[in-house]
């Protein structure tokens, strides 16, 4: 296991949790900042996530390549329709459900798709600390991610404040590739739970880097307007992406 590959999972999915919640659900505004490096080069990034009762949109402040010519801008999960929309654009986005992400898993596992580049093997290990800390006002416990292998770890510092509800996130996935099975089936166990990340730290030859932190928690009504699909956008299929990308269009 690497830690980059863990940081990504955890950030790709926002959250790292420990079981029991007392808060009412939150709804609002979530702005986090992303340190990091692209060759050699110190580079920070921002993402914001707005939460609905039943909705959740996590938006970069910039694009992400997923793949060759598809650049996404933000990711809208919508458990009352039971689908994903990855926005691509002003003017274009592509919407599935979970079976159809589930069926495509099947079909690159029969091409023999696979990145085991991603896995987080036996030498990870999981505990619960009793450290506690105050970010932002909120109080926080540590979940320590070490990597026996590479003499690393994370510190994960976790609130119970903030009661996200993650909808298909926190339900079982069907035919994830081998090399993401162990990370996805630990991300889906934590989604069941309802604490949320505030800051993210690596620990690597003897020094202590943020790689992760909630810099503002705005809990309000502004989500509502953005868990909306913008006017004059176009949904394609997953399977009109894959035809269109086969074709070279």
């Amino acid at each position: 296991m690497k830690i980059k590959k863990i940081l990504f999972s955890l950030a790709l999915v926002g959250l790292i949790a420990i079981p029991t919640s007392i808060y009412a659900q939150f709804e609002g505004q979530i702005t986090m900042k992303m340190y990091g490096e692209n060759d050699g080069v110190p580079q920070t990034s921002e993402i914001n996530l707005y939460t609905t009762s039943n909705r959740i949109i996590v938006k970069g402040d910039e694009s992400m390549n997923v793949m060759d010519g598809f650049d996404a801008s933000g990711l809208l999960i919508r458990n009352d329709k039971k689908d994903f929309i990855v926005m691509m654009g002003e003017n274009k986005a592509l919407q599935f459900t979970k079976e159809e992400l589930e069926g495509f898993f099947q079909m690159a596992g029969m091409m023999g798709s696979d990145d085991n580049d991603v896995n987080m093997t036996s030498n990870t290990s999981f505990s619960y600390t009793n450290k506690t800390r105050n970010i932002l006002g909120y109080d926080t416990t540590e979940l320590l991610i070490e990597d026996s292998e590479n003499e690393s770890s994370l510190s994960v510092w976790l609130t119970s404040s903030i009661d996200i509800n993650w909808g298909m996130l926190a339900e079982p996935w069907k035919n994830v590739p081998e090399s993401m099975r162990s990370s996805s089936t630990r991300l889906t166990q934590e989604f069941k739970s309802k604490n949320f990340p505030l800051l993210i730290e690596v620990h690597e030859k003897g020094e202590t880097i943020i790689a992760m932190e909630v810099t503002n928690v705005n809990e309000s009504s502004i989500a509502k307007a953005m868990v909306e699909v913008p006017t004059g956008v176009s949904l394609i299929g997953l399977q009109e992406m894959i035809f269109s990308m086969m074709m070279g269009n």
